[in-house]
């Protein structure tokens, strides 16, 4: 199992590229995201401790990317991957795409 993890800045992209992973049977998690950098530029606080005021810039209203999960079966993610590259062109200047290995997971299958 491969835990593929994807971000991408264009939610037109991002939103055509779940739709065709669903298409293909593919299931997984999506979360709301700002990147650390654009949280730290675009804050209103000067000189906003790291750590101190990570609660205040979480509250901002940052510009939101998304970010999808899916739990893979090993045959399954070049197929995903494909679908990505598909759609989201020049992937470096827009997001992110990553596996990770799963060596344990339980639940809905």
């Amino acid at each position: 199992m491969q835990l593929l993890v994807i971000t991408l800045d264009d939610c037109d992209e991002f939103l055509h590229t779940i739709s065709v992973l669903k298409d293909h049977g593919m299931n997984g998690i999506v979360f709301q995201t700002t990147s650390l950098k654009h949280a730290l530029l675009e804050s209103r606080y000067e000189d906003a401790p790291i750590f101190g005021s990570l609660s205040k810039l979480l509250s901002n209203d940052l510009e939101a990317s998304h970010t999808l999960f899916l739990l893979l079966k090993d045959e399954e993610v070049k197929d995903a991957i494909e679908v990505v590259r598909s759609i989201a062109h020049k992937l470096e200047r827009k997001g992110v795409m990553f596996t990770l290995p799963v060596s344990f997971w339980e639940g809905i299958e």
